[in-house]
């Protein structure tokens, strides 16, 4: 999965998930399933949506989800630093605003 394919599959959390930011780290909250309630980041928001397992929102776990989505561990990297806002500068940065715009997040 490249970035574009991952972009649009977070598109279509939209309704599963309330999304965030919560300490300048995006975050969404499930609405429904057996995790309902359970915090979910991008990585392994997509992962549980796409039917690939449920992850713990840790480095382990988001690394887990990616692998397990088929993200390369670059662009899982990436999406974590961008989630967790780690640089305010590069590619991530660039991917953080492109998250933000598409999960309407302010």
């Amino acid at each position: 999965m490249n970035e574009i394919q991952f972009l649009l599959e977070l598109q279509k959390t939209k309704k599963s998930y309330k999304w965030h930011v919560a300490g300048n780290k995006i975050r969404g909250v499930a609405r429904n399933g057996k995790d309902k309630g359970e915090l979910f980041d991008p990585v392994t928001a997509v992962t549980r949506y796409t039917g690939n397992g449920t992850y713990e929102v840790t480095q382990r776990g988001r690394k887990r989800a990616g692998r397990s989505a088929g993200l390369s561990t670059t662009l899982t990297n990436t999406v974590m630093n961008a989630s967790d806002a780690k640089y305010n500068r590069g590619g991530s940065q660039v991917l953080r605003g492109r998250i933000k715009q598409i999960l309407e997040l302010k």
